[in-house]
């Protein structure tokens, strides 16, 4: 058994009762359906009953998560209409008598008045229990209001087999069961119980039931708190969590195993082609064929070299010479206006001279006057490889 009560009402209660199927229960004052609720493990047997609950927030929880049972939002007393009810900042602690909630703010709970609608027990027999029907227990807690719920019902015709009421005054030890326990000794019930916060009794025509009652909750009972349950559940979730981390660990040890192995035989195959390599250097006919493989370089460089100055390449030093020469010689013109008239006059005679002139004249001043990376275009390759270390070194001093 799972016990989710507050002070294992529902193991008594079970033991006593376990041997209905289907059976039928009123809780009055409901508060919460899951925790340190009564009637949460018979509902999850298959029990059904009544849960009053004027809290709108607990009522809205009940109607969500106990399809089967009938949620009053409503509030319990000796007549129906309507009262003022003080809800706390702790739920649990909400109450129609005013003066239990003013003992709960001298603690420093604060509370909120609302109008609740009211009924009475009697009245939620006639309307919600079928006539010759059993209720097998009704559970009573509302925080001081305990004798007005009791004296709303006939006693003598809404007979629950079983009571559970709350005798203590809200948050203490203090009884407070004197001024309603006459009411139900007078109508035919007899306490069959007192676990220090409530008193149960027994109507007498069950009278059977009261050998049940006999011994506290116990090892008997064989039963387990929610609480322990989920705490062993929250363990066993860290302990899968834990598995799974581990055999992550280990598929992570494996991966890099095996790449340890391939590094190491890249590493092998590196060294035997350095070996091999470091063979062909050493071998005769590479040091014979030395000459060759240096005549055959000079010869490429002397080709491109040929070529370069009679294609006038791109970037060649005759481009490059011719490009200064004629540079200059446009400065020299500039200079002489005299001699830049006669020349105009020259080549005005020529149209396709004049224009060819222009274009040689606009990349000539395109290169001089172009940016560091367009006139890298000109620069023979050595001198590419020596304006580019420059730069890097400019780079460097200017950063830091």
């Amino acid at each position: 058994m799972i016990s989710y009560a507050q002070n294992f009402e529902d193991v008594i209660l079970w033991r006593v009762l376990k041997h209905i199927e289907n059976g039928f229960y009123i809780d009055i004052g409901a508060w919460s359906p899951d925790v340190d609720s009564v009637t949460k493990w018979f509902y999850d047997q298959g029990w059904h009953g009544i849960n009053i609950e004027p809290n709108p927030d607990f009522y809205n929880k009940y109607i969500s998560s106990r399809p089967n049972d009938k949620n009053i939002k409503k509030a319990v007393s000796s007549e129906k209409g309507v009262m003022d009810m003080f809800f706390c900042d702790n739920p649990g602690l909400s109450s129609l008598d005013e003066s239990v909630v003013k003992q709960h703010e001298r603690l420093g709970f604060g509370s909120q008045k609302e109008e609740v609608e009211v009924t009475t027990l009697n009245d939620i027999f006639q309307k919600y229990v079928k006539v010759d029907s059993s209720v097998h227990f009704l559970k009573i807690d509302v925080e001081g209001f305990e004798k007005n719920v009791i004296k709303g019902n006939d006693w003598e015709k809404n007979r629950p087999w079983v009571l559970v009421v709350e005798a203590t005054l809200p948050m203490s030890q203090e009884e407070n069961y004197i001024e309603w326990e006459p009411i139900l000794l007078n109508v035919g019930y007899l306490l069959a119980y007192a676990d220090g916060l409530n008193r149960y009794y027994v109507a007498k025509e069950h009278g059977e039931l009261l050998e049940k009652f006999k011994y506290p909750p116990n090892v008997f009972d064989n039963f387990k708190l929610f609480s322990q349950l989920n705490a062993e559940q929250r363990a066993d979730q860290a302990e899968r969590r834990a598995d799974q981390a581990e055999r992550r660990a280990d598929q992570a040890e494996q991966r890099t195993e095996r790449a340890d192995q391939i590094v190491e035989g890249m590493n092998s195959l590196v060294n035997a082609l350095n070996c091999e390599l470091q063979s062909i250097y050493n071998s005769i006919s590479w040091k014979i064929t030395k000459p060759i493989r240096i005549a055959k370089r000079m010869a490429k460089r002397f080709w491109l070299g040929f070529v370069a100055w009679i294609t006038f390449k791109r970037g060649s030093r005759p481009r490059r010479v011719i490009l200064r020469l004629l540079w200059a010689l446009k400065i020299y013109i500039d200079k002489s206006p005299y001699l830049r008239t006669k020349i105009v006059n020259l080549l005005n005679r020529c149209p396709k001279v004049k224009n060819r002139l222009r274009i040689i004249e606009s990349n000539i001043s395109d290169y001089y006057t172009s940016s560091s990376s367009e006139q890298d275009n000109y620069l023979g390759l050595r001198a590419k490889e020596i304006y580019i270390k420059l730069k890097a070194e400019i780079d460097n001093f200017r950063e830091s």
